[in-house]
């Protein structure tokens, strides 16, 4: 029996290490969820963008694998759960109301269908550092002053994307006071112009033209000239958003255009204190090269902008917050991004180092105690041939004859144990190598 067990150890060891390595301790896909939002603090309601994502070694990629449910619970309120199916790329909007104003942090937690955690813990953010890291785009842009006579023109919805056409305001103005009835004769280059003829300003100083940007840097010449002979002129550059997304509020809605293909794009509806509602857009060919899809809002207070991005924490130059409310003046865009209020990777990502680490350390266990008792087979099979061969030779052999046949000797057995401890810090090693 110990002599099958002296051989059978160190294989049972090899298949236990391999095992290890191969199957048990190989690091493992981990999937985890990101929450994005906006304001927490002081509302009665919470819009959450849930990304769904499994993360190997270096590659991340979305996973769609279902309905997952969302549950938050506010200080001192009941919790408030929701169920939230996800699209292609993993990702999905779920609004919760939490029936009265809330202050302070809100403790939530997302878990898939079967029950595993993809996020937990809580969230904070007030109103002002959300809102702090919004990007105004649009404005007036004045002039030169020739003489008394200035002009300005602005962007009326604050920003303009290649392919689609906005209005462009000009505003003709003397000592600060408008200028009524001046002839306008405007020009550009990389842009196409609309509505040019015979344009003059009207009471409030304002005119406008129709400005379709070609290319990304196009720019506009205006040339105005009073009824008293004055004459002004403005020649300027004009913004436009590379790869941005343009939305138009129509009867039916908002129309969402791209000028290239998109299967997918994300929108927020944002006012300037908190994030009202948002979703997935899935965009349908044109038939121009590009893409459109309508999205359907519900009421909503005023001003309001609606984000559009190609990015789900819409968070690139690209981004672009339309203005949704009628004005009198030039709107300006508030493109805020996404913020990142909770991530489950880390966490996800701990709980696979604390999976392998366990693995590693049972191993290590295993080829400790494999190790010790072979050593003890070892002595125990020796001392045990060491006292037959005594036996048989006493037998036959006077005592001091037997003693110098056989003698006792440790130089062979500490060798044999050296030679057996010298393969199990083989494996060790092997397996300590794999492990990093």
């Amino acid at each position: 029996m110990s002599r099958a067990w002296s051989l059978a150890l160190p294989v049972l060891t090899v298949l236990v290490v391999t095992y290890s390595l191969l199957v048990a301790g190989v690091t493992r896909k981990i999937t985890g969820a990101r929450v994005y939002g906006g304001p927490t603090e002081g509302v009665s309601s919470l819009s959450l963008r849930v990304e769904t994502v499994t993360r190997d070694g270096e590659s991340e990629s979305p996973a769609p694998f279902g309905a997952s449910s969302v549950r938050v619970t506010p200080r001192g309120g009941a919790p408030v759960d929701a169920v939230v199916g996800h699209s292609v790329s993993g990702v999905a909007d779920v609004e919760l109301s939490l029936g009265a104003v809330r202050h302070g942090s809100i403790a939530l937690e997302i878990r898939e269908a079967s029950g595993a955690v993809l996020a937990s813990g809580d969230i904070a953010l007030d109103a002002a550092r959300w809102a702090a890291r919004a990007r105004h785009r649009g404005g007036w842009i004045r002039g030169r002053d020739l003489g008394s006579l200035v002009l300005s023109i602005a962007p009326a919805r604050g920003a303009f994307v290649v392919g689609f056409s906005d209005p462009l305001w000009i505003r003709v103005e003397r000592g600060g006071n408008p200028v009524a009835g001046a002839t306008l004769t405007v020009s550009a280059d990389g842009a196409r112009l609309g509505g040019v003829a015979h344009l003059a300003s009207d009471a409030r100083g304002r005119a406008s033209v129709d400005f379709e940007p070609t290319d990304l840097n196009p720019t506009i010449r205006v040339e105005a000239h009073a009824a008293d002979g004055q004459r002004a002129i403005i020649e300027s550059g004009v913004v436009v958003v590379p790869g941005g997304i343009h939305a138009l509020r129509t009867e039916t809605g908002v129309r969402i255009e791209s000028a290239v293909p998109r299967s997918e794009a994300y929108f927020s509806l944002v006012t300037d204190t908190r994030r009202v509602l948002g979703g997935v857009l899935s965009p349908a060919p044109d038939g121009r090269g590009g893409s459109v899809t309508t999205v359907e809002l519900p009421s909503f207070p005023e001003p309001a902008w609606l984000v559009v991005s190609s990015e789900v924490d819409q968070n690139s130059v690209a981004a672009i917050g339309w203005p949704l409310d009628s004005s009198t003046e030039p709107a300006q865009t508030f493109d805020v991004p996404e913020t990142l209020l909770l991530n489950g990777l880390p966490a996800a990502f701990a709980r696979e180092q604390t999976r392998r680490s366990r693995v590693r350390w049972l191993t290590g266990a295993f080829i400790a105690l494999a190790f010790a008792l072979s050593v003890v087979l070892l002595v125990v099979r020796v001392r045990a041939a060491e006292h037959d061969i005594a036996r048989h030779l006493s037998e036959n052999l006077e005592a001091e004859m037997a003693a110098r046949v056989a003698p006792r000797r440790f130089l062979p057995l500490l060798v044999g144990l050296l030679a057996v401890g010298l393969g199990f810090i083989l494996l060790g090693l092997i397996a300590v190598a794999r492990a990093h």
